[in-house]
């Protein structure tokens, strides 16, 4: 019994380390399932598109967003917040939006209240990345 304690403390100790990093308030995510992202996507699809050329509605088509400037869709008219917030659609950013995009962009004409589950925007920024054709 005592070899067995022996060899477990290791194992607690990491595990404990582990969670002290992030405060043990998330687990840490599972990779991004682009698959999974695409069901997320039904929450933004009543008012955007994703195809080439698609429509604006009342959010404006995302083809070819990522990596670019925010606020540079054609024929779509910002927020004077967005077009002034100086960002740009990368990870870190649209997980940051994805999860409040009034706190992000206060000012913001998006009414949208974010999705705070960390997963569900990794597989939904996933799903983006691919759909849009991401800007090189």
């Amino acid at each position: 019994m005592k070899r067995f304690l022996i060899l477990l403390a290791p194992c607690v100790l990491i595990a404990c380390a582990q969670d002290s990093a992030d405060g043990g308030k998330q687990a840490r995510p599972a990779p991004a399932d682009a698959k999974a992202g695409e069901r997320t996507y039904l929450l933004c699809q009543s008012c955007h598109t994703l195809n080439e050329g698609g429509l604006n509605k009342v959010g404006p088509n995302l083809y070819g967003f990522y990596g670019s400037p925010a606020a540079q869709a054609d024929g779509f008219i910002f927020s004077e917040a967005l077009s002034d917030a100086g960002i740009s659609w990368d990870e870190e950013t649209l997980d940051r939006w994805l999860t409040n995009p009034s706190t992000t962009v206060p000012g913001t004409t998006m009414i949208f209240v974010g999705i705070s589950d960390q997963q569900q925007r990794a597989d939904l920024i996933a799903y983006l990345r691919s759909a849009t054709a991401e800007v090189p």
